[in-house]
């Protein structure tokens, strides 16, 4: 996932589309393989986008798609893929029934361009789509409209679910590390994560476990709080 925009980077905003992608994505079984963050900037933009999606199966964009001068993410992407950026007959004319042709002013046909070679992604949340080109999914940064967007487009990312386990620990992760090491080396379709929640004299935190075969993560969950009894 790219995700775009110098409010995030500077810390005005508390991203939160990347958290939701990587839940909606888990639960169809997908996981997101990174997150990069770029600011409102065109290289940076094409740059992250062109090594992302060489290098992995989809990519998915959020932020810079809507009517003011710092939003170039639809004309990053055209120029990544060496594409041309046009208005689009069928947001024109969406646009033009909503608003009127006469409050049809610059920022809103800056929101009707998209590449030329790409497909619209749209939601119930705006009329303003989003657009597929190739692998790259591009989406907008209001997180009530990505969330809108993200559900329309999951049924391209996964079949399989994965689930989810978690245990309760009250122990030092010193103490149980080398254990747990075996028990991974033992499941290689298990995902297990330690994660303490509080360390020193008081110790707690978390072990979890994920699998998309539910019998294999029922066995290393077994063998995780077998493991933690002995201790």
């Amino acid at each position: 996932m790219l995700v775009i925009g110098n409010e995030v980077l500077s810390g005005r905003t508390r991203e939160a589309n990347a958290y939701l992608a990587a839940q909606k994505l888990f639960e169809r079984g997908c996981k997101l393989a990174e997150i990069a963050i770029v600011p409102d900037v065109d290289a940076a933009i094409i740059t992250g986008l062109n090594r992302l999606r060489h290098q992995f199966g989809a990519v998915i964009t959020s932020g810079g798609i809507g009517p003011t001068h710092d939003d170039i993410t639809m004309e990053a992407v055209a120029r990544a893929f060496g594409d041309e950026l046009i208005e689009h007959r069928f947001i024109v004319q969406v646009m033009q029934e909503y608003y009127g042709n006469e409050c049809m002013n610059d920022g809103r046909r800056r929101m009707t361009r998209v590449p030329s070679t790409a497909s619209l992604i749209r939601c119930e949340k705006t009329i303003a789509p989003g657009a597929r080109v190739d692998n790259v999914y591009v989406l907008a940064g209001v997180p009530d409209i990505f969330a809108s967007q993200l559900d329309s487009i999951l049924d391209d990312f996964g079949s399989v679910p994965y689930q989810r386990r978690e245990i309760q620990v009250a122990l030092p992760e010193s103490l149980f590390a080398a254990e747990l090491t075996g028990i991974q080396q033992q499941y290689d379709d298990v995902e297990i994560g330690s994660y303490p929640g509080r360390c020193g004299p008081d110790p707690c935190g978390k072990i979890c476990l994920s699998s998309q075969n539910p019998e294999r993560l029922e066995q290393a969950v077994a063998d995780v709080e077998a493991m933690l009894k002995k201790l």
